[in-house]
């Protein structure tokens, strides 16, 4: 078995909200699903099932996302939206050209990794910040 693509790092990236926590540890899941298919050489039906689960995710973990820290005073939410929404357009890039060349190329892991560690720990933790000031 192949290593694991990305680990949970509790400390690091948690946004101390435990929905968006428990949604984003569901993406690395999916997300270390794919890499794990990708290095057992699965098919190209079953690893573009796998994208397809997680871009279905991403865009349902973004809406619940948006909704949550629209309803924390996020001066930033603006800005959140349309980072999500230029993520989503990038992992739909690489899900038509997987669809179209069959390879899942290291670029597209790399981009992975990049969106989970730099997204969650440099701006999904500002909104939980927020909501544990709101809450405390």
């Amino acid at each position: 078995m192949a290593d694991t693509f990305f680990k949970w790092d509790q400390q690091k990236l948690s946004t101390h909200v435990e929905a968006m926590d428990n949604e984003h540890k569901k993406l690395v899941d999916i997300m270390n699903r794919l890499y794990e298919r990708h290095e057992a050489k699965a098919s190209k039906i079953e690893l573009n099932s796998i994208i397809r689960e997680l871009a279905a995710w991403t865009i349902t973990h973004f809406d619940h996302e948006e909704k949550f820290f629209d309803t924390l005073p996020y001066s930033h939410a603006a800005v959140h939206k349309k980072i999500h929404k230029d993520l989503i357009e990038r992992l739909k890039g690489h899900q038509a050209e997987f669809e179209k060349t069959g390879v899942l190329t290291p670029a597209f892991f790399q981009f992975l990794k990049t969106w989970l560690t730099a997204h969650i720990m440099g701006i999904d933790t500002k909104y939980g910040e927020i909501a544990v000031k709101q809450a405390g």
